[in-house]
């Protein structure tokens, strides 16, 4: 995975996911300064940021499923799919 400025360092981790055991692969949510939470996708060396959003509750609930009922790739994709969902609400 390239590594990719996500803009700010995390400041307020709020939790990070390891949907693999002993994985390198993580997903980190933290609360940025205005008050948005952001997932951030990480591997090895790279990071990719997956989606801002308002809604913590929501993403919650998004990662949950995608984590108990999917792959590895699924909750990647499970997050894009809620950032896709509000932009296209914004728009």
């Amino acid at each position: 995975m390239a590594d990719v400025d996500s803009g700010p360092n995390p400041e307020d981790v709020i939790i990070t996911l390891r949907p693999v055991a002993g994985g390198s692969s993580t997903i980190e949510i933290d609360r940025l300064e205005d008050g948005s939470y952001r997932a951030t996708h990480r591997a090895g060396l790279g990071s990719l940021e997956l989606c801002r959003t308002g809604d913590l509750e929501r993403l919650l609930r998004q990662l949950n499923e995608a984590l108990v009922t999917g792959t590895q790739s699924g909750y990647v994709a499970a997050v894009r799919s809620l950032h896709a969902q509000d932009q296209s609400r914004r728009a």
